[in-house]
């Protein structure tokens, strides 16, 4: 009986132990920046709106709005808060191009567009009704993948 208290025991202590330690790593420490001064530094570069903040993994990851209205993604040094200047000279398409650039031969009725990592994935059905899958490039509006499903 005592054997197995002295396991729960050690069980509980250990699982404690190892969530205390997961928390941990998501609280800034004593040489971090705080908070306010990094949103101060995102506004202060130019983005015009942030959707997200929050400190993980060591570092500050922001969802912010670019100046062409674009959701970006940054990871922000907690011990500087130096926020990275935005991007200039690579403006992606918008969805009315990238809609244009898939072909009307190939797509006969689109179902959804979705922009994700750099890309437009244009879902679609073609003159048989079969579903086709068109990946658009958001930077050069050309296709760079289609898949058919089976």
């Amino acid at each position: 009986m005592n054997k197995i208290l002295g396991l729960i025991l050690t069980i509980v202590l250990t699982v404690t132990t190892l969530s205390s330690n997961g928390f941990a790593a998501d609280i800034p420490n004593s040489t971090a920046l705080p908070l306010a001064k990094v949103v101060n530094n995102i506004y202060s570069q130019g983005y015009s709106g942030i959707n997200k903040i929050e400190f993980d993994d060591g570092v500050y990851k922001a969802t912010v709005i670019n100046k062409d209205g674009q959701e970006q993604y940054l990871y922000i040094d907690p011990t500087t808060a130096a926020v990275p200047v935005p991007k200039q000279g690579t403006k992606e398409i918008n969805m009315s191009q990238a809609i244009a650039a898939v072909s009307q031969d190939r797509c006969k009725n689109i179902t959804s567009v979705e922009h994700y990592n750099g890309a437009y994935k244009v879902e679609c059905l073609d003159a048989n009704s079969q579903q086709v899958e068109v990946l658009v490039d958001a930077v050069s509006g050309k296709i760079s993948q289609i898949s058919y499903d089976d």
